[in-house]
């Protein structure tokens, strides 16, 4: 609770967490967006993310021709996670001229990224796949439950992805006779999580000044 507190008294007080967030990634402008951390999104903007563990996916969208005709090629949705910290990334894709370099590309991506300094860094990645008709997708609850999945590029479900993968496994419809469920315990805090927002704690207390901080510190002993 008294984290919790923490958390909202550094709100009230008119801290931002978001410059805290020191990972900046680069997307090419073949990269169209489909999630980040778990939230749907769309466009090729540079993100800026927090240390540690990320994870995005996106499609591969180019204009290619073939026997002199011009058509637009979209990839399956690729999952990629990363853990950096203080880091200016570059997400980089091959060039596909063909619609064989595109074929090859949709069964095996190869995709990079790359630091400042022009080093490769090591990621994990996976595609987000749907079988039958793709019109329609719910990309929030298909990664909740990708991220339940414990595969290669699957990250710790945080309480609010394993409540969003627990109601797509479930049928919509229940019997009329079915009892009501019975409420379970609250899932912990990822652990993750928590230490990400203990550092952005620690990091903002020691910007602010003795008026914030005496602020903050009323806020806590109030519970």
């Amino acid at each position: 609770m008294k984290f919790r507190t923490a958390l909202m008294a550094l709100a009230a007080c008119g801290i931002s967490f978001s410059s805290l967030a020191d990972v900046k990634l680069d997307l090419p402008h073949q990269a169209d967006l489909v999630l980040v951390n778990g939230v749907e999104q769309d466009g090729n903007d540079t993100l800026t993310l927090p240390n540690g563990v990320n994870q995005f996916a996106f499609t591969y969208i180019d204009s290619l021709r073939e026997n002199g005709d011009d058509y637009l090629y979209k990839s399956d949705v690729i999952i990629v996670k990363f853990d950096a910290s203080d880091e200016a990334l570059k997400l980089e894709l091959p060039k596909l001229r063909t619609a064989q370099d595109a074929r090859k590309f949709n069964k095996s991506p190869k995709v990079s990224l790359v630091a400042a300094n022009g080093e490769k860094i090591s990621f994990e990645q996976d595609k987000l796949i749907k079988s039958g008709l793709q019109f329609g997708r719910d990309f929030e609850k298909e990664i909740a439950v990708y991220n339940q999945s414990g595969k290669a590029a699957a990250v710790a479900a945080t309480a609010t992805t394993a409540a969003v993968a627990a109601t797509a496994a479930v049928p919509t419809t229940l019997p009329a006779t079915a009892a009501p469920a019975a409420t379970s315990p609250k899932p912990p805090v990822d652990q993750q999580t928590r230490n990400v927002a203990e550092n952005m704690l620690n990091y903002w207390y020691e910007q602010a000044d003795e008026a914030t901080r005496a602020r903050f510190k009323a806020k806590i002993n109030q519970e």
